[in-house]
């Protein structure tokens, strides 16, 4: 059997489960992957400077050693997690999944994963807190529209739990929120985790701003974290004071995905330029 660097590793189980051939990554992870890895309290992994100031803001835990990305075990272990929930090896995926928070608490795709096992175990408890706390690191549309579904699907089960007809208005609310996000993927335009009847949908039927508005008057999440888009700012502005144009791009970019800013959209633009001019020299 060749062996293999841990980049090599990496970048190869990314590339199957993002093809979603789980046959091939199943036996793949079981010939390449040490499940039994022994986390070192205080390494970490980051993937950009997003992250790094995110947990230095949220978790203020000490950095002892910090990984470069080619060595990223958390996205590893994530999608390791993911391919063993997808065959239903909960007690795996679990090491996997903390395996991957425990390198990078900043990963959306851990902290889902580890929700979904709670979910699965029907630890309510657990999910809301867990789902409340993914808020904080969504930094993509996608993971964004993760987060308000998994609240959604909390709040859907309080009400049969209780069939108090409060939590299925916040239930539908989230779910919009949820396809409001997800809307730079046309394919799944219309997904949806839960099935609401007709007359529900009718009944709750609110625009997006009266549903932001009713979910901040609750104390819910209602939009992204303002602590992302702020620091992507603050990033953007002080590269490009930096002359570092392309990763200036790069946080702005993230901030006007999230917020549909014109303001944000301006400095895009203003910077977009700045690149073909320079190109053009």
């Amino acid at each position: 059997m060749e062996i293999k660097s841990i980049p090599e590793i990496i970048k190869e189980m990314d590339y199957l489960v993002k093809e979603e051939k789980y046959d091939e990554a199943y036996q793949f992870a079981k010939e390449n992957i040490n499940l039994n890895k022994e986390y070192v309290e205080g390494e970490y992994i980051f993937k950009n400077l997003l992250e790094e100031l995110l947990f230095q803001i949220t978790i203020k835990k000490e950095i002892k050693r910090k990984y470069p990305l080619m060595l990223d075990y958390s996205t590893l272990y994530s999608n390791y997690g993911n391919v063993l929930l997808h065959f239903n090896e909960y007690e795996n995926a679990l090491k996997s999944f903390k395996l991957s928070y425990n390198y990078n608490p900043i990963n959306a795709k851990a902290i889902f994963g580890l929700c979904e096992l709670h979910r699965i175990e029907e630890n309510w408890d657990e999910f809301y807190k867990l789902t409340i706390h993914s808020f904080k690191y969504d930094y993509s549309l996608e993971d964004l529209s993760k987060s308000f579904e998994n609240l959604s699907i909390y709040y859907f089960n309080e009400y049969h739990a209780s069939n108090d007809h409060e939590n299925l208005k916040l239930s539908i609310y989230l779910n919009r929120l949820a396809q409001f996000y997800d809307c730079a993927n046309d394919s799944n335009e219309n997904k949806t985790a839960i099935e609401f009847d007709d007359d529900s949908l009718r009944q709750y039927d609110q625009s997006i701003e009266e549903i932001k508005d009713y979910l901040k008057s609750k104390g819910l999440p209602y939009g992204p974290s303002i602590e992302v888009i702020t620091i992507c700012k603050n990033l953007g502005f002080q590269l490009d004071e930096d002359k570092k144009v392309v990763p200036a791009l790069f946080y702005f970019n993230i901030a006007y995905d999230l917020t549909g800013d014109p303001a944000i959209k301006d400095v895009i633009d203003d910077l977009d330029a700045k690149v073909e001019r320079k190109l053009n020299e």
